[in-house]
């Protein structure tokens, strides 16, 4: 798998300038993260929110820096032939895009965990008393929080066999893992076995989107009716 084309031409200005950007809204973020995870008491207490977090953006800042100097990467060529897959900033970037999902899946939870937990909200068949865990819950805390820590490796594991095509296939959609999307997918001709590669692709993706979505609403939830400020309209800035 690879995010950049070699079959495709080299990016514009325009669009080098946006991944440049990007480069910099992300540096910037891991920055205020860092000093969050730093200042804030509550925050220390998760490795999680205080370490992966930040790890998690500088990853996707320097996947926006590699896609801005892709234009000069896909020039490097071998008796003819681009090998800007096997470039070692591709590679190790490759490895490192992996745990992008895996991490800011954890974080997702342990962000929605905390804020139920120190305002004593139930969550997730959680229940809290002063901002600590009632012993009849405490199982549940356990086996919930592991099996996301368990689905993250999963994920993980994935990312990785997607990455460097363990899982291959001889038709043509299989050369778009990670440069196409679910209507490829569903459209492209072949049996599923065949577009397994590009399957694994979307699977991480689609997994923490749903999460996301659901721990979205609950935290929707909970500044609706739960908060110390409830806000009279339907969003909760």
């Amino acid at each position: 798998m690879t995010f950049i084309d070699p079959t495709q031409q080299s990016p514009t200005p325009g669009l080098i300038a946006g991944y440049v950007i990007l480069t910099l809204v992300s540096l910037a973020c891991t920055i205020w993260a860092i000093q969050l995870g730093r200042q804030r008491t509550h925050y220390r207490l998760f490795f999680s929110v205080r370490v992966l977090f930040p790890i998690a953006i500088l990853i996707l800042a320097l996947e926006n820096a590699t896609m801005a100097a892709s234009g000069k990467l896909m020039e490097q060529t071998v008796k003819g032939m681009s090998v800007v897959e096997m470039h070692p900033l591709v590679r190790a970037i490759f490895v490192l895009q992996t745990f992008e999902v895996p991490i800011l899946l954890i974080v997702m939870f342990e962000v929605t965990y905390l804020i139920h937990k120190r305002r004593s909200v139930n969550f997730c068949g959680m229940y809290f008393d002063e901002g600590r865990r009632l012993n009849n819950t405490q199982a549940m805390s356990c086996m919930l929080r592991n099996s996301i820590r368990s689905l993250a490796t999963v994920l993980l594991i994935i990312g990785l066999i997607v990455n460097f095509d363990f899982v291959e296939s001889d038709i043509p959609i299989d050369d778009l893992a990670g440069r196409a999307g679910w209507w490829t997918l569903f459209k492209g001709t072949g049996t599923f076995q065949q577009k397994l590669h590009l399957f694994l692709s979307l699977l991480p993706i689609a997994v923490l989107v749903i999460i996301s979505f659901y721990l979205s609403i609950l935290l929707w939830r909970y500044g609706t009716s739960s908060s110390m400020i409830v806000h009279s309209s339907i969003c909760n800035p």
